[in-house]
């Protein structure tokens, strides 16, 4: 265990969760597997917890600056919570490789279109179609109970593109819909809840810090910049996810495949040999001599 490791990287996630509204745990999860060294079903809970205090506080500070789209963000947090809790469900029995892959891939297409995204005006009296909101809030709120994340990275691109909200509002909403779906999928994972709180004394307080800069260096940027740091963070992400899992289900595949195939060839030399009528003659007849 690296907890002062872990310290500094979680306060990086603090900071661009605060300024760009996604990526807290995408980037915790792996930092608590992999240098705290925990098992993944712990490291899941105690990210949901980390994330969802940080998105909290995160989404205070966005609301004391009117960034804040609350309507938007209710009906994300309506649609997407029974989907959030089925796919927590879900995931106790599914293996997550291809999802996974399908995720990344999601990712790159979300980043791709923040890049190219031409401007960020919202008209509001034009009247937008609710099926957005339903369908983009189901999605997220699946993905995020299936992978225990909060799904910032698929909120702000959805609020964004389908929803036409600015970008900075978008950022303060994501942060919204995310408290509320990692406490979803929290409870969705309360089976594992018997973790060590520990790590969390030293993680959360990093954290909380760090988003507070975040939210605060958002504020002197500019709407486009913030949209294009998002695009090109989201598909980096989105490529190595799906790079790794990839590799990971071929590799899977391959020891499957392979006791199958030692198994036929062991079959294969146990079994009789077939009936050669020329060599049974031979044979005979060898012994008659």
């Amino acid at each position: 265990m690296h907890l002062w490791l872990a310290v500094p990287l979680i306060a990086v996630m603090g900071l661009i969760l605060g300024l760009l509204g996604g990526g807290g745990s995408i980037l915790t999860t792996p930092i608590l597997v992999y240098v705290l060294g925990l098992e993944a079903h712990a490291a899941i809970v105690l990210s949901l917890i980390v994330v969802g205090s940080t998105s909290l506080v995160g989404t205070l500070l966005h609301q004391k600056h009117s960034e804040l789209a609350w309507k938007q963000g209710l009906l994300f947090v309506a649609f997407g919570a029974p989907l959030n809790m089925l796919g927590a469900q879900i995931a106790r029995h599914v293996s997550a490789g291809h999802l996974l892959v399908f995720f990344g891939v999601l990712m790159g297409v979300s980043g791709v279109a923040m890049l190219f995204k031409r401007n960020d005006r919202n008209d509001p009296s034009r009247e937008r179609s609710i099926w957005p909101v339903v369908a983009a809030g189901g999605a997220v709120g699946f993905l995020a109970g299936f992978l225990g994340v909060g799904g910032g990275f698929m909120i702000v691109p959805s609020l964004v593109l389908f929803l036409g909200l600015p970008m900075k509002a978008a950022t303060g909403t994501s942060l919204l819909v995310i408290t509320a779906n990692s406490a979803v999928s929290l409870f969705g994972h309360r089976h594992a809840v018997d973790v060590s709180w520990t790590p969390l004394l030293a993680l959360v307080p990093a954290a909380l810090m760090a988003t507070c800069v975040g939210v605060w260096l958002k504020k002197m940027l500019s709407a486009q910049l913030l949209r294009r740091a998002f695009g090109a963070v989201v598909i980096i992400l989105g490529a190595f996810m799906i790079v790794y899992n990839s590799g990971a289900l071929h590799n899977h595949v391959d020891a499957a495949s392979g006791p199958q195939k030692e198994t036929r060839s062991q079959a294969l030399e146990t079994s009789p040999k077939p009936y050669e009528p020329g060599l049974a003659h031979s044979s005979r007849q060898s012994n008659y001599r």
